[in-house]
């Protein structure tokens, strides 16, 4: 009898599948503009009510205060890369965060209640009893993380004037692919800030993968909007305003697509600030 050489067929190689889903569209959708609608609505209650004031000048427009915001970003950076580079306690992250989240509460709630200091005071302590009572809560954490960009895009919008904001986020941009790319800093504090729930990022769970959003994407094109919306140059402040919030949700979404196409840690600020500052300056060519 003939020996049979029986050849099998070679299981196709699956191409793995993308993280981007309709279900992962549209929750990123619902979480991007729920944040940046009411961070708009704070930030318009913050500015008529006069809480505007510059970071570091007394002109909003002074480009310096971009400069000193940008060195307060680094600044914390450091101080939380010691902390994690030579394994000291977490209490002082969560002092920061604590600080961070309580501060940026006060700023949210005050401006639904500019009369009641004793109600947005009460709604702060209640958001950091539910976000502390059980710190490895995803959704009380993204809870949290959420009204601290509202507060913090939004004071930080209404305090800076367009061109200190521009240079700020360039410079952070370019900040943020050295980051991520090069010295990868920025990709050891998103893990360690997912593995102990720090409210440094916003979850947006799916079927199949997890994804986090850092703050920086959601505060700045906050930012952005809320300045031109109260300090804007434009006939149409309310349009270049919106326009900027959707170029920074085509940028976000390009970041995520990369992300969940090639299972690689992406910036998702580069291209936001690119696409937002194409729409500024479309709304100068038209004098919109």
């Amino acid at each position: 009898m003939k020996n049979k050489i029986i050849a099998k067929k070679a299981k196709p190689i699956q191409k793995e599948e993308n993280w981007l889903t309709k279900d992962a569209i549209n929750k990123l959708a619902i979480t991007f503009l729920l944040i940046e609608l009411i961070g708009i609505f704070v930030a318009q209650n913050l500015y008529t009510q006069g809480y505007a004031q510059a970071l570091f000048t007394e002109n909003i427009n002074d480009a310096v205060n971009g400069l000193y915001l940008f060195g307060m970003i680094i600044f914390s950076t450091i101080i939380l890369l010691l902390v994690l580079k030579f394994k000291r306690s977490n209490k002082l992250i969560w002092a920061m965060e604590m600080l961070a989240i309580f501060s940026t509460s006060i700023i949210v709630f005050s401006s639904f209640f500019p009369n009641d200091y004793i109600i947005a005071l009460l709604l702060s302590a209640i958001l950091f009893g539910l976000r502390y009572s059980q710190i490895k809560n995803v959704t009380r954490r993204t809870i949290a993380a959420s009204i601290a960009v509202m507060g913090a895009g939004a004071y930080i919008g209404i305090s800076l004037g367009l061109i200190p904001l521009i240079i700020f986020v360039t410079i952070l941009s370019l900040y943020d692919i050295l980051a991520v790319f090069f010295t990868k800093h920025m990709v050891q504090i998103g893990k360690e800030s997912t593995q102990n729930n720090f409210a440094f990022t916003i979850a947006i769970p799916t079927k199949l993968h997890n994804f986090e959003l850092g703050n920086g994407d959601l505060v700045i094109p906050l930012a952005i909007a809320a300045s031109i919306l109260t300090n804007g140059p434009f006939q149409h402040n309310w349009l270049i305003s919106g326009l900027v919030l959707g170029m920074s949700f085509l940028g976000l979404g390009l970041s995520v697509q990369f992300v969940s196409q090639y299972k690689k840690a992406m910036p998702a600020l580069p291209p936001q600030t690119l696409l937002m500052l194409l729409a500024i300056l479309l709304g100068l060519i038209l004098g919109a």
